[in-house]
């Protein structure tokens, strides 16, 4: 093939993904508290253990207003939340770990929680120094490919 074949084909490819996107049907990898069903839809994890972990942190937030006090009391009452280990390949396996302030912030800023999909949130810039490194940068994008409200069940409801 030759490079232009290459070029268009790779374009059509990331074409198909954005316009799945927009639809809201992408999905790489589910957030814990979520699982697959079937290949383009989502829901809340049967599972009642990780659905109260999940609504546990939603309703400490709503009393304290501060992801750090959210994740002291948590980590202060010994309380383990829900991960997902993506080494792990094949089934989506839940498994629990001690409050981490990342864990707790990331899920509480990810808007699959308010029952939105959201894609293209961030990208990558790459960035040039003295000709001789490289190195990537995660930015915001102000526009996202794909973001639809009420795509999905919350477990807290989308706030305008």
């Amino acid at each position: 093939m030759s490079e232009l074949e290459l070029s268009l084909l790779r374009a059509r490819s990331m074409e198909a993904l954005k316009q799945k996107a927009r639809r809201g049907e992408l999905f790489f990898t589910v957030a814990v508290g979520y699982v697959n069903v079937g290949s383009d839809k989502i829901e809340r994890d049967p599972d009642l253990r990780v659905r109260e972990a999940i609504g546990l942190v939603f309703t400490r937030f709503a009393e304290m207003q501060s992801i750090r006090q959210v994740f002291l009391s948590l980590r202060s009452d010994q309380i383990a939340l829900p991960y997902i280990n993506p080494r792990i390949s094949g089934q989506q396996q839940v498994l629990w770990k001690p409050p981490v302030y990342t864990t707790v912030s990331n899920l509480l800023t990810n808007p699959v929680y308010a029952g939105a999909y959201a894609f293209g949130r961030t990208g990558s810039r790459t960035i040039i120094e003295m000709a001789a490194s490289e190195s990537c940068a995660a930015v915001a994008k102000l526009a996202q490919i794909g973001q639809l409200v009420d795509h999905h069940e919350g477990y807290l409801p989308w706030a305008v």
